[in-house]
């Protein structure tokens, strides 16, 4: 699949759209919103999943249930994102039953059904979105990096939000809320798969183009600067359910559109992609401290992490687990590495990136995403062209100023409540 450029266009309403050919029989139809949870207002943490669950659910013209029974009777399949940084709503139906797909994306954008009764229901949905990671064995270690990870920066409520702050939410406010963040000057509509380019674009003209333009003013956004970590911390982690032990190593990281991204993410393929990355080949391997390990660059639109986790192997704990974890990953900055171990990192990159572009589905994805949270739907193309002038030195460099030598936040989870040692706080 080419990575020739393609800009979004704009309709006069403001809505922008882009299409991009990807083999197969299918096409993808991706609404992307740049609304997320970080923009929710303070004491009502989800009302962006709230309402992206609303627009999803009933229209004018469709009533609740009814676009998903379309797309399922089409043989296709549909879902909704809720995000720090945006709200989506994505499609996928074989080809032939596209036009109608444009139709009804424009209906639920353009005529939502916001009553009391939807409000109801979506509240609902949500509880069970936010209740149902929590049935896991490890459920509460994510949301605990991410309350822990962030200082002071809206990240800390994650996605998808508190239904206690919704309960006494009226339908006045979800209406405002719609019209100043979802609305057609915000959105980006992506369209993927197999098309003919002169009838798509006349389809979406007729369909999205006869969408007003909203007349009220659009929700105010505000940049938001996540301070420093100040000192290195240690937080207990309750998780009455695992059966092993858990550990999170958890740095700052820089927001998704910083220039040394394309540096971060070689340091991270080296350390983690592939089943030879050194983290898995070292403590899971060689050592057998671990059972299961897992290392995320997490780099959002204003801010971002990387977490290091992993599960203790069976007679292990927490606390050896973290230290090991943390040995493996600052080793980076000094251990050398080799043009073999670069070129194999930069090849699992390309590989990923182009296995992104295979599929209508993967490749509507990462356009709406790229746009959403770069501001640039050829972003990862961007990057993959950077990642053939990154050098050794650089990444370790970059390690050493930004890992090494900067603060780390620890979070334990021993079996049975085991204390543990020098941990500063608790998390249930």
């Amino acid at each position: 699949m080419s990575s020739t450029s393609i800009e979004p266009q704009r309709l006069p309403n403001g809505l922008l759209w882009v299409a991009r050919p990807a083999p197969g029989p299918q096409v993808a139809v991706r609404v992307v919103y740049r609304v997320g949870a970080k923009d929710d207002p303070t004491g009502r943490s989800g009302l962006t999943h709230l309402t992206l669950r609303m627009v999803a659910g009933a229209s004018r013209y469709l009533e609740p249930g009814q676009f998903n029974r379309m797309v399922a009777q089409a043989g296709g399949t549909t879902q909704l994102e809720a995000d720090e940084d945006f709200a989506a709503l994505q499609t996928v139906v074989p080809a032939h039953h596209l036009e109608r797909l444009l139709w009804a994306e424009a209906e639920r954008m353009s005529n939502p059904r916001l009553e009391p009764g939807t409000l109801d229901r979506a509240r609902l949905q949500l509880q069970q979105a936010v209740r149902q990671p929590l049935i896991r064995p490890y459920g509460r270690l994510d949301p605990a990096i991410t309350r822990n990870g962030y200082l002071s920066h809206p990240y800390q409520r994650g996605a998808l939000g508190d239904p206690d702050q919704l309960k006494d939410l009226d339908i006045e406010a979800v209406r405002s809320f719609h019209a100043g963040a979802f609305r057609c000057d915000r959105a980006l509509l992506v369209i993927t798969g197999a098309w003919d380019e002169a009838t798509l674009s006349r389809w979406v003209t007729h369909h999205f183009g006869s969408i007003r333009a909203p007349l009220m003013p659009p929700l105010e956004t505000r940049e938001v600067k996540e301070p420093r970590r100040p000192q290195s911390q240690t937080v207990k982690i309750s998780l009455p359910q695992a059966p092993l032990p858990a550990a999170a190593l958890v740095w700052q990281a820089p927001r998704a559109d910083d220039a040394t991204t394309p540096l971060w993410q070689v340091a991270h393929a080296l350390l983690a992609r592939g089943r030879s990355g050194r983290l898995t080949d070292t403590l899971v391997d060689e050592l057998a401290v671990a059972h299961q390990l897992s290392l995320r660059l997490v780099q959002r639109q204003q801010a971002g992490l990387l977490v290091a986790q992993g599960l203790a192997a069976h007679g292990q704990t927490a606390a050896p687990l973290a230290q090991a974890l943390q040995n493996e990953v600052l080793r980076l900055a000094d251990e050398p590495v080799s043009d073999e171990e670069l070129d194999k990192a930069k090849a699992l990159l390309k590989r990923d990136w182009q296995a992104s572009e295979w599929t209508a589905d993967t490749l509507a994805r990462s356009l709406g995403t790229a746009w959403a949270v770069r501001g640039d739907p050829q972003a990862p193309g961007r990057d993959a062209a950077a990642w053939t002038r990154v050098q050794a030195k650089e990444v370790q460099q970059l390690w050493r100023s930004q890992i090494v030598r900067t603060p780390v936040l620890t979070l334990l989870a021993d079996v049975a409540g085991a204390a543990a040692p020098g941990a500063s706080g608790v998390v249930v």
